[in-house]
């Protein structure tokens, strides 16, 4: 039987990962508006609708009929390895060598390993509010402390609020950029603001990039890899799965310099295993043969998004600023409901969006929309919104 049944039954689970586990019944909810039935359309899939491309694809076949269907070394193909840290070199900061990098099972691992490798019962870990859901998840499995640290009134970075919720158990500094589910995209001036902060506070920092290459308007992509003044003390993570359309190839990777590696890659190594052969072999195409497709993606992310949010912004009791990076969009909600309460409102008109309080207690007074779909798939998603709160 497994936890979610405990708890139908009213059955809660005991000890630290209690909360966790409460979570997971809200994931688990969450994905079936991702798999909508088909009387339901979803604006709530942060699945790209894009196949992977064709040459991606093919180099995954062939590593298939190249007999490649062995394990892979604990750490990685070593191919892949050298291809990232190559990209990561690229970066403007220091250069990254194959022993910093390490092969994931799309992002998700790399969090997990990263955070549990540094972080022990009774730690606390600084998470933005709202900010992607797994990272309290993690920590609360680990024992450790989450501490939900707000944005400023238009969502972006508050280093006065961080400076509040440091105390002496504060030993890491989790950040989303560019950010699920606000689409902020940090700014250099920012960047340099936390490059302060986790340095004067002796913090470590888990920067979680799989959105880096979705920034829209041509504003530039600031990663925690660029800062050498930071490099003891910085993991990054990121994954193919947003950039390449590879979300169910699960590759990612954990980037950290200066030895931090090692802790991350022993609990990978004995809690996640290897990742899937023939599909580092095709990501080693991914990126080293990027051809037009990161821009050609781009361009068309860019025009589903103005599209969604000039429909959004045109119904009653709806907000939204376009967003700077990724494919979702945050929207401000001005009606006599909770956020969860009109996330079931919705529903009853065949649209699944996402409650922003899914993403913290501060995602009150938000849902969460994604153009990660085809116009032709959203759009009426997006006249049943309109017909919802028309109805309110």
């Amino acid at each position: 039987m497994d936890s979610t049944s405990l708890i139908a039954q009213g059955k809660k689970p005991v000890g630290r990962i209690s909360q966790a586990v409460e979570r997971l019944g809200q994931s688990q909810r969450a994905k079936k508006l991702s798999r909508p039935p088909k009387d339901l359309v979803s604006l709530a899939s942060g699945d790209p609708s894009f196949d992977t491309p064709d040459h991606i694809r093919e180099a995954g076949i062939a590593a298939i009929r190249a007999g490649h269907t062995h394990y892979s070394p604990p750490m990685g193909e070593t191919e892949l390895r050298v291809a990232v840290a190559a990209d990561l070199s690229t970066l403007g900061g220091g250069t990254f060598k194959t022993e910093d990098v390490l092969i994931s099972n799309g992002a998700a691992s790399g969090i997990y390993a990263g955070m549990l490798a540094y972080l022990d019962p009774g730690d606390e870990v600084l998470l933005h509010d709202p900010t992607y859901s797994l990272y309290s998840d993690v920590a609360l499995s680990i024992g450790a402390v989450p501490v939900f640290v707000p944005w400023t009134a238009d969502l972006r970075l508050d280093i006065v609020a961080m400076e509040r919720a440091v105390t002496a158990r504060t030993r890491m500094f989790v950040l989303n950029n560019p950010v699920n589910p606000t689409g902020i995209v940090l700014t250099e001036a920012e960047m340099r603001a936390v490059v302060d902060f986790v340095r004067r506070h002796d913090l470590l920092l888990l920067s979680d990039e799989a959105y880096d290459h979705l920034v829209y308007d041509n504003r530039p992509m600031i990663s925690a890899a660029r800062f050498e003044e930071i490099a003891d003390r910085t993991i990054v993570i990121n994954t193919c799965s947003k950039t390449f359309a590879m979300t169910g190839w699960r590759v990612g990777y954990v980037a950290a310099r200066g030895g931090l590696l090692r802790a991350a890659a022993v609990i990978h190594r004995t809690t996640l295993g290897n990742v899937n052969t023939m599909a580092q072999l095709a990501a080693v195409t991914a990126f080293t043969q990027r051809t037009n497709w990161p821009g050609r993606m781009l361009d068309e992310y860019t025009r589903r998004r103005d599209l969604m949010c000039g429909m959004v912004n045109a119904m009653p009791g709806l907000h939204c600023a376009k967003p700077e990076g990724a494919f979702y969009v945050f929207v401000r909600v001005n009606v006599p409901l909770s956020s969860e309460q009109l996330t079931e409102h919705c529903m009853r008109h065949g649209v699944a969006v996402r409650s922003g309080t899914e993403f913290g207690s501060r995602g009150e007074g938000f849902i969460r929309l994604t153009f990660a779909g085809e116009p032709s798939s959203f759009r009426p998603g997006l006249e049943r919104l309109d017909k919802a709160m028309r109805a309110l």
